[in-house]
């Protein structure tokens, strides 16, 4: 564009050029038949000179000569540049007219297919694996894990244990595991009571207690042929016998001694939980419970291990493959979510109105600035390379108008008999 502008300029200085010499050319012959010419090239020079010194002080002083009302430009710059900002504000880039045209755009439907495009980009690319590994591996842990670990305890000592354990209970009733458990202690009870130690065992403890009975007369007598028929092996197998009788009845459900046994189970399980929360034992269990357990520890060394299988699969060959299809599931339900999308462009919206309500002041303040940064001549330049172009043709249409109404007024004095 410079170089249209000293073009300009040249062709303003010949047509200039073009009128002096024809103005001089014809001064000998001014009284003669080419009279006329000399008058149109007089009247051109007249022109040409008035429009270049027009032009020329807009910018500059003409000829460096401090002529009064020259060099408007340089001496008006003030009134120039506030003028620009209040253009730039008010008219060209006002508030109101950013927030209305913000309004009217739709920017989901302009926002969502880059977002896909960039998200598919993004993992198909190399830079992201290494980039979120940079981001696994700035995770401090030393840091993160006491973080954790003491919300974790505090939640853990908020927790009321006596409700928790009795409402265990209540569940354990309701889905019948009371039961199941009442039974895997018979089956155990059963199994133990049911070998040939057990047998012996009893058979033993029964024949000491009863030769330890002090009875005396008839009833010690009677004691006495009762172990003398029986023997220890034959007591343990009665008794043994007896017990296992006993189980068996307790397994089968729905009787009347199962339903008594389960009754004292739950009532003493009951007794247990009220006994341990009144004592504190409960709080200081758990308590226990928490500093024999290494939490930092095993936090520290799952993080750890989570972290480094994090980053093998970002660098394995199928991360994209595995990636962006639940990407691109997410990204579907996020588009046919109408709701979310209007809301997401809502706040989207707001945002930027809220930028544009606090930063348009900057605008005019931004442009300002740039302009204070050229002295006169820089501002003179790059005024007269955007409109300087333009300008030069004044100068032209000036000597040609010039030259034109120079015949014109001639041919008319001509007409009435003037020479």
């Amino acid at each position: 564009m410079a170089n249209d502008s000293r073009k300009n300029k040249h062709i303003a200085n010949i047509s200039l050029g073009v009128m002096a010499t024809g103005f001089a050319a014809t001064i000998p012959f001014s009284g003669a038949g080419l009279s006329l010419l000399h008058v149109g090239f007089e009247a051109g020079v007249i022109g040409g000179l008035a429009d270049w010194f027009a032009v020329t002080a807009l910018f500059r002083h003409p000829l460096r000569i401090p002529i009064p009302h020259t060099a408007l430009l340089p001496r008006n710059r003030k009134k120039m540049s506030d003028g620009i900002v209040r253009v730039l504000e008010d008219r060209l880039l006002a508030k109101e007219s950013m927030i209305e045209k913000l309004r009217q755009i739709e920017l989901a439907k302009q926002l969502l297919p880059a977002l896909r495009q960039a998200a598919h980009s993004a993992v198909h690319s190399e830079r992201l694996p290494h980039l979120l590994e940079g981001a696994l591996r700035a995770i401090e842990l030393e840091k993160l894990v006491p973080v954790l670990s003491g919300e974790i305890r505090s939640a853990v000592e908020r927790i009321d244990l006596e409700a928790a354990l009795r409402g265990f209970l209540r569940n354990a009733v309701e889905n019948g595991v009371d039961e199941r458990l009442l039974d895997l202690l018979l089956e155990r009870a059963e199994e133990w009571a049911s070998t040939e130690g057990m047998r012996r065992e009893l058979g033993n403890a029964a024949m000491q207690l009863v030769k330890g009975l002090n009875l005396g007369g008839l009833m010690q007598f009677a004691v006495n042929a009762f172990i003398g028929y029986l023997d220890e092996d034959r007591l343990g197998t009665m008794l043994q016998s007896f017990i296992l009788t006993k189980i068996h009845e307790l397994k089968v459900q729905g009787t009347d001694r199962r339903a008594v046994i389960m009754k004292h189970l739950h009532q003493g399980l009951e007794m247990l939980i009220s006994r341990l929360a009144e004592t504190g034992q409960l709080d200081a269990l758990r308590d226990e419970l928490l500093a024999s357990f290494d939490l930092d520890g095993e936090m520290t060394r799952l993080f750890e291990s989570l972290r480094e299988k994090g980053i093998a699969f970002l660098h394995s060959e199928d991360f994209a493959a595995k990636v962006w299809p639940m990407l691109e599931s997410l990204l579907d339900r996020l588009e046919e979510n109408r709701g979310l999308v209007q809301d997401a462009e809502q706040w989207l919206k707001g945002q930027i109105a809220g930028l544009i309500e606090r930063n348009h002041a900057k605008i005019g303040s931004f442009v300002k600035e740039n302009l204070d940064r050229l002295d006169n001549d820089q501002l003179v330049e790059l005024i007269e390379d955007k409109v300087g172009q333009d300008l030069q043709w004044i100068r032209v249409n000036g000597a040609v108008c010039g030259f034109l109404i120079g015949l014109l007024l001639r041919l008319i004095e001509m007409g009435f008999g003037y020479n």
